[in-house]
């Protein structure tokens, strides 16, 4: 019965590591390359920190879904939203002033590509059409260095937090 149930709990385990992999490739290619790098970090994560393997999942599941979403300025926010989240963590928990620099670098990022947005709807359609994509790109760019940072900072923050 007890090694029936630990492989019911590994394969539990492993149904969120599947779960957070689909998230990735839904959430674009640069977020599953992430994902895909941060492979064995995250199996660690998986089994010796939940909480923070939750953490990465959440953020990933979010990226998704507003990617999900489609190029419309509303949805082109809530992929910066999801991003702010993981930058105002990352700000949070910065241990130095290189960190510090870095995220307050995305932040201003961010703010500036939703600036832009309402500009969208005084360009004719095609033109519309070609800056939203260029701002997609540029969001699915700062996704993987943002997400990537997050990873890391989580990792370190566990970790440090064990000793």
């Amino acid at each position: 019965m007890a090694r029936w149930s630990k492989t019911l709990d590994e394969g539990m385990a492993m149904g969120r590591l599947g779960a957070l992999v689909k998230f990735a490739a839904v959430a674009g290619p640069t977020v599953w390359k992430v994902v895909q790098t941060f492979g064995p970090t995250l199996t660690r994560l998986r089994r010796e920190n939940p909480e923070v393997f939750g953490a990465v999942e959440k953020q990933v599941r979010k990226l998704a879904e507003a990617r999900q979403a489609g190029k419309s300025p509303d949805a082109l926010r809530r992929r910066i939203s999801a991003l702010r989240d993981q930058v105002a963590y990352l700000r949070a928990s910065a241990d130095d002033e290189g960190e510090r620099r870095r995220a307050e670098a995305w932040r201003v990022q961010l703010d500036k590509i939703e600036a832009s947005l309402p500009l969208l709807g005084a360009m004719s359609t095609k033109v519309a059409a070609r800056e939203r994509a260029h701002v997609d790109q540029r969001i699915d760019e700062l996704s993987a260095e943002i997400l990537a940072a997050f990873i890391d900072e989580q990792d370190e923050d566990a970790r440090q937090l064990e000793r």
